[in-house]
């Protein structure tokens, strides 16, 4: 037991972190624990966690994706013209739109892992380029609604059960085997902690690292089709909201930016935390624009973690501190 809370105690904080969250909420706001709000909050945190999955996967292994606000938004938009209101093109336009977000993804993948195009650079370049083609394609004009199969799929309940949970709980299910049981998640983490290292061990860096960019895309398009069964409709601009929000929630749930550590369990935590916060936010009479600074902050917190200086700093103060008690103790 030990040593589990050892090797996982910054996705514990998370989840105790959301249960006190939960508990202050609902001292300011006293209908925060009905069963409605519950599931409305649970409902808001899927879309969070869907496309913070591929995130998780990316920041994983060294990387991080900008791309992803306008492969979200794309996927909404080329959904809803290309089915106009209807349920049966979503049979062809799903798999279209997954794979068109897996090769966005493996672009990226391929700038960053073959042609060493730093992530950042890669993937904001990538996401600027969509975003102007999606404003070409569409010359500003409104989408027609989403199908109602996406609308079920987005609110609709099977026995009292959101069916959007039932999809974010499979997809859980699916990151926990990858990153915990399967050579593809060893081979992530080996990445991630340092891809020299990782390469002259024999493992597949280049493979390794496309494949979390395709991963990335490919939820980012899918969280792109199910928010647009919520909203009912696609507009410009719906995914810029989810660029930090995927890091922060990567990052709340205990996975440093700069790489190596981390797991998905602990993002859905931080999905959670980040939406019960939207929801806090108002019941302390406070704007929208203090939930960026906490995105900031968190960010800015985890980056500091991760680096060299500062785990050099904290190895120099433990070390500090182990001698003076050694000190007292033979004094």
């Amino acid at each position: 037991m030990n040593t589990f809370l050892s090797r996982n105690r910054l996705i514990v904080l998370a989840y105790i972190g959301m249960l006190l969250l939960v508990l202050i909420t609902a001292f300011f706001s006293p209908g925060f624990l009905s069963a409605s709000n519950l599931r409305s909050t649970f409902i808001l945190a899927s879309f969070v966690g869907i496309v913070a999955l591929g995130q998780t996967f990316v920041i994983i292994g060294g990387g991080i994706d900008l791309s992803i606000p306008w492969v979200l938004n794309s996927a909404a938009v080329l959904m809803t013209l290309l089915c106009a209101g209807q349920d049966l093109p979503l049979i062809w336009v799903v798999p279209l739109l997954l794979a068109g977000g897996g090769l966005i993804g493996l672009l990226n993948g391929a700038g960053v892992a073959l042609l060493g195009v730093p992530p950042i650079i890669m993937t904001l370049a990538a996401n600027v380029i969509l975003q102007g083609l999606i404003l070409v394609f569409t010359g500003g004009t409104p989408t027609p609604a989403a199908p109602d199969m996406i609308k079920f799929l987005s609110v609709g309940r099977i026995s009292g059960i959101p069916v959007i949970a039932l999809i974010w709980t499979a997809l859980t299910v699916l990151a926990w085997l990858l990153l915990s049981k399967s050579a593809f998640g060893r081979h992530l983490y080996a990445v991630g902690t340092n891809v020299t290292v990782a390469r002259y061990s024999g493992v597949p860096t280049t493979r390794t690292t496309i494949l979390t960019y395709v991963i990335s895309g490919m939820t980012a398009a899918l969280g792109g089709i199910l928010l647009t069964g919520y909203s009912g409709v696609a507009y410009l601009g719906m995914g810029d909201s989810y660029l930090f929000t995927t890091v922060a929630a990567v990052a709340i749930g205990g996975a440093p930016i700069l790489g190596g550590s981390g797991h998905y369990i602990g993002t859905v935590a931080g999905a959670l935390v980040l939406t019960i916060l939207t929801g806090l936010l108002p019941a302390l009479n406070l704007s929208s624009g203090a939930l960026l600074v906490v995105y900031g902050a968190v960010i800015l917190l985890t980056v500091s973690i991760g680096s060299e200086t500062f785990s050099e700093m904290w190895a120099s103060a433990s070390n500090r501190r182990k001698r003076i008690k050694e000190g007292t103790e033979n004094g």
